[in-house]
């Protein structure tokens, strides 16, 4: 009976703790973290190596993938605009990607897809070129409205 009881509880609450697919898809998109303006980007020359292997836009989201060691901590991204803008048409961003290794030494290569959303690195509502530090493309922004 004890083992009955037992299993009904575990299925209980792993039913009701379980989240459809809604509420995932809600979360994600919730949880992308927007790109940041900043005045110099001297305050984070302590980026731990990243290799940025590809980057792509849809509506006013950035996918960037990035190969980097570690395996052992959670490791954590910022992606940074600078403040000026170049006088050209169109006009240009320099933006690069900050990487916080939190001392994670491992040596496992670990690939991942980074999400941001990066309205603020637009420039008036037009299309912007975003030139990302350690990627050779540049990059055409038209934010969406």
């Amino acid at each position: 009976m004890k083992s009955i009881n037992l299993f009904l509880i575990v299925l209980f609450v792993g039913l009701h703790s379980c989240k459809n697919p809604e509420e995932l898809a809600v979360e994600t998109i919730e949880s992308t973290p927007s790109a940041t303006l900043v005045n110099d980007f001297n305050a984070f020359n302590n980026s731990a190596p990243t290799g940025i292997t590809a980057v792509a836009i849809k509506g006013n989201k950035m996918s960037i993938t990035v190969q980097y060691n570690g395996g052992c901590q959670k490791h954590n991204f910022q992606l940074l605009g600078h403040r000026m803008i170049s006088k050209s048409l169109p006009p240009q961003r320099s933006i690069r990607l900050f990487h916080d290794a939190k001392g994670d030494d491992c040596r496992e290569l670990v690939q991942e897809v980074l999400v941001f959303e990066i309205s603020a690195l637009g420039y008036n509502n037009e299309a912007t070129t975003l030139i990302l530090d350690g990627y050779e493309p540049q990059i055409l922004f038209t934010p969406s409205k």
